[in-house]
């Protein structure tokens, strides 16, 4: 298995980065690059397990380079669990992992995993006794929980600041940018809320492609035509926390990074995107194992390949587009696992050669520190009948819509067999609450063309909702048609 190394990056990459800087890891220096994540330097100097799991201590790693996971927690200048996935790396950094005995990368109390496998039920765990009982709770609460409390002296409170506006966007992802690029030129004052320091959501993919121009491309000429806007006001790095839809007005509170907002709009979109879950197969957890953005927005963003060879496995057209752009990379696939018949493949990977495995599933991931192969099955059996030998895995799951903003505001959520729980809409984006617009991946879309889609209508619609004018209906039954 190759180790990890750093690739050249194009011209045109969107993810930044700055000057090489130093930072201490476990007392020991390492190097990276200022601004780009801390999640991201440890991967590319090597640091394969980044913390253990609460209760059987097995090995963790990143896995959706997203903020949604607890793969990358860290502690870092004395403040533990912090996603280090989010945190811009800096020069003089002090960082430490958490979680195990004597230390995360080589912990005793990994054998918990072998030796209670099946189940440990710390809640019966020596109950015969009532001394024994005591004792082993006291022991069990102590070893629970990520790391120790700050050592760091709080920061001040950020000083709070209210905004009547009249409308909010929530989420700079594909849904939310269109939308308020629609509010923008209706002459709307809009203010769009986005936790990642990076705006456009999978359209940062090098994997996607809209209307025949790649993300990177289609991103760049959204942001130029939302910066031409005088009316609309990005605010990145600028998680919206919760969203009151039962008072009088309007309210979403939101932490910036020198201030909290309290913004009462007249209208809210939420185009909030989709979360992305574990594939199910046994060992899924393993360190290595990634999702397919992740491990896009690792390599093709960032330029770091923390392993080869590189299993792909997966149907969806961002999938396939993610493997040929890794061979275009110059990376070698250990194959890739997926139904969609060979004239479908891009080009790239028929040129290639990438080995194809159809009619069957990953069965279950075999590694110890970091996954080095993979069994595969016939689907509908359990019996593997194939083993590929990797250094990286990246396996597709449903994304599952982030509706919890919605819902807190009151929208009405549905369940779909195929997505999951996702915010009920029309087919103007408008949801059970009156002043409440939903737009994207948490509204349902299947892919990029559709949020687009989606974030175009809800921006007319709570446009309209504002001030009606003929032109912005007819432009909205245009979009419907």
């Amino acid at each position: 298995m190759a180790r990890a190394r750093r690739l050249d990056r194009s011209s045109d990459n969107p993810y930044p980065h700055g000057e090489q800087v130093e930072f201490q890891y476990e007392g020991r220096p390492m190097l990276g690059q200022a601004g780009e994540p801390l999640a991201v330097a440890l991967l590319a100097g090597g640091v394969r397990i980044f913390g253990r799991s609460i209760k059987y201590h097995r090995p963790r790693s990143p896995f959706c380079l997203h903020g949604h996971c607890s793969g990358c927690l860290l502690r870092v200048d004395g403040l533990p669990n912090v996603r280090s996935c989010r945190t811009a790396l800096r020069a003089g950094m002090q960082v430490e992992r958490q979680l195990g005995w004597p230390g995360s990368g080589r912990d005793l109390f990994r054998t918990l995993d072998w030796v209670y496998g099946e189940r440990l039920d710390h809640h019966s765990l020596l109950t015969s006794s009532g001394t024994l009982a005591r004792m082993a709770m006291g022991f069990v609460r102590k070893m629970a929980g990520f790391g120790h409390p700050p050592t760091a002296e709080p920061g001040p409170p950020a000083p709070k600041r209210r905004m009547s506006v009249p409308a909010v966007v929530i989420g700079a992802g594909l849904a939310g940018l269109h939308a308020a690029v629609e509010l923008g030129q209706a002459g709307h004052r809009v203010v769009v809320l986005e936790a990642e320091e990076l705006a456009g959501g999978r359209l940062c993919d090098a994997s996607c492609k809209l209307a025949g121009a790649t993300g990177w491309a289609a991103r760049r000429e959204l942001l130029s035509r939302l910066s031409a806007l005088p009316g609309v006001e990005l605010r990145l790095g600028t998680p919206a926390l919760a969203v009151y839809g039962d008072q009088a007005v309007l309210q979403v509170l939101a932490a910036g990074p020198d201030e909290t907002l309290a913004l009462e709009p007249q209208r809210l979109v939420v185009a909030t995107g989709a979360y992305a879950p574990l594939p199910q197969f046994e060992d899924n957890d393993l360190p290595g194992v990634l999702g397919p953005r992740a491990l896009d927005r690792l390599v093709c963003g960032h330029g770091v390949l923390p392993g080869e060879p590189v299993l792909i496995a997966g149907d969806a057209q961002e999938t396939l587009e993610l493997a040929a752009a890794l061979v275009e990379r110059g990376i070698a696939l250990a194959g890739l696992v997926t139904d969609r018949p060979e004239p479908e493949l891009p080009a790239q990977l028929r040129t290639a050669k990438v080995p194809r495995v159809a009619g069957h599933r990953i069965l279950r991931a075999r590694g110890g520190r970091w996954v080095q192969r993979v069994e595969l099955a016939p689907a509908g059996r359990e019996t593997p009948d194939l083993v590929l030998d990797c250094g990286l895995v990246a396996a597709e799951a449903p994304a599952a819509p982030a509706f919890e903003l919605a819902h807190h505001a009151g929208c009405r959520v549905v369940f779909r067999s195929a997505l999951g729980h996702l915010v009920q809409t029309d087919a103007e984006g408008h949801t059970s609450h009156g002043q409440v617009l939903a737009a994207g991946h948490c509204a349902g879309a299947g892919s990029a063309e559709e949020a687009r889609l989606q974030g175009q209508r809800a921006g007319l619609a709570c446009a309209l909702g504002l001030k009606d004018e003929p032109g912005l209906r007819q432009r909205l039954a245009a979009l419907k048609a």
